[in-house]
């Protein structure tokens, strides 16, 4: 691989600790998203390099063509349309490059404000949208692409057809001067050089094209589904806060009936303690009660006796 020392986002140290640190924090959902952001990134990168296998091949392909004035003039036009493929695969080579350099960087931003204030510092993975608008100018650039390599195919096919044809001509002109009767072409299959040289690599790095562009379209939909989960989890805790909120002056109604409760209950220790100093008087007045009745009776006997 020739992308950037053949190391996917997958396998960079940062994006693992970025994932854990998801997971950690029970965001297993944002956690996924980011995964497969970074392998359909990964997934663009090995396509890239497919493409310049294909090109390259086709490359040598034309060069080994044989030499003659009408192939020479095709070998001109095809080596153009191989040159503007090539030109695009370098555009698409260097957008996914920034797009990839571009998510490190988020990831490592994300994770060390991550570890230094927690959980609520992680909903700053949903800045992996930043990456969006370039994805967006990838795609579009892979539709140029895909446009360019149909209306090459079909012009290659039709200079294929146009050399079979005439080499078929060329050929049942030679029977019919050697005297033999000509051959129905049109019975028969024949595929020109060009077909092998020129056809397969362009009718491969389309195929490749296409399921790039699939590969963005699902990765630009993750992105918003990035988005959406990190707001979601926002408003559950938003939510759940208030909740909590509301509790306290529950819990703060109930504390005041617990604490009259207590001052309800201090007065009845004290009156036990009045209770006791009570029966003391109580025991006190029982003596007086006594002492006014002994008087009573020493007064009776007084009164006897005067009689």
């Amino acid at each position: 691989m020739d992308m950037e020392a053949g190391k996917t986002l997958t396998n960079e140290e940062v994006i693992r600790e970025l994932l854990e640190l998801l997971k950690k924090n029970a965001m297993k959902e944002q956690a996924n998203d980011v995964f497969e952001i970074c392998s359909y990134v990964d997934g663009l990168e090995k396509k890239i390099d497919s493409m310049t296998e294909e090109l390259t091949n086709m490359q040598n392909q034309i060069k080994e063509m044989q030499e003659d004035t009408l192939v020479n003039n095709a070998k001109k036009a095809l080596s153009e349309a191989q040159e503007r493929l090539n030109t695009r695969r370098e555009q698409i080579k260097s957008q996914v490059l920034e797009v990839k350099a571009q998510v490190k960087s988020t990831a490592k931003s994300v994770v060390d404000e991550g570890k230094a204030k927690g959980r609520t510092a992680l909903y700053r993975v949903s800045e992996f949208l930043g990456i969006k608008k370039r994805l967006l100018d990838i795609r579009e650039n892979v539709r140029g692409a895909i446009k360019t390599t149909d209306t090459d195919i079909a012009k290659t096919a039709l200079l294929a057809k146009g050399f079979r044809e005439a080499g078929q001509t060329a050929a049942n002109a030679f029977r019919t001067f050697a005297d033999k009767p000509e051959v129905d072409y049109s019975q028969k299959e024949q595929k020109h050089p060009f077909t092998k040289a020129v056809l397969a690599p362009m009718k491969a790095v389309k195929k490749l094209l296409v399921s790039m562009e699939l590969h963005l379209d699902a990765s630009i939909d993750k992105l918003d589904n990035l988005a959406m989960n990190v707001q979601i989890d926002k408003e559950k805790r938003v939510e759940n806060t208030k909740s909590e909120k509301q509790n306290v002056p529950d819990r703060a109604e109930a504390e005041p009936e617990r604490v009259n409760a207590e001052i309800v209950y201090t007065p009845m220790v004290a009156e036990a303690h009045e209770y006791q100093y009570n029966a003391d008087a109580f025991e006190a007045r029982g003596g007086a009660d006594v002492k006014v009745g002994t008087a009573e009776k020493v007064s009776k006997v007084r009164e006897d006796k005067a009689r």
